[in-house]
């Protein structure tokens, strides 16, 4: 006889990855809390929300994370700087990890039905009532 054992994320809701193992920053680390928070709150009430999506959560937090550090040394350091050995100028390695950082970003929100104009089309699984005999009668389609 197998024992069953209930673990965390059963009721639809992924469990929290410990962010310590990934991060040391106290910064990332309450970012990657409230972020995961935020989305998975807002997935909830979308009844979009299952455990399965729990890996691509993950990911979208730290996409964040990846895009808030770039964003922040781009911002100070500005999206054009100029080369250390030749002078010319070029596209700051931060600016472009930022850029790519959001466009994956984009993509995760996109698939997960969080991005404002995905959340229109993102709708709740819908639960079919089992058809009555009477809903053939009555020639209810949407029952049939």
């Amino acid at each position: 006889m197998t024992k069953i054992t209930a673990i965390d994320g059963g009721d639809g809701m992924p469990p929290e990855p410990d962010w310590s193992t990934t991060y040391t920053d106290v910064f990332d680390l309450a970012l990657a809390h409230e972020t995961w928070g935020q989305v998975t709150r807002e997935m909830k009430e979308a009844g979009t929300l299952a455990v399965v999506n729990g890996h691509a959560i993950q990911r979208l937090v730290n996409f964040r994370i990846i895009y808030e550090r770039a964003a922040r040394t781009a911002a100070e350091q500005g999206a054009v700087i100029k080369a250390k050995k030749s002078g010319v100028l070029q596209y700051s390695p931060h600016w472009i990890v930022a850029r790519q950082a959001s466009d994956t970003m984009r993509a995760l929100e996109a698939d997960l039905g969080i991005s404002p104009l995905r959340r229109s089309k993102a709708g709740k699984a819908m639960k079919r009532a089992a058809a009555k005999p009477s809903d053939k009668y009555l020639g209810r389609k949407d029952q049939i």
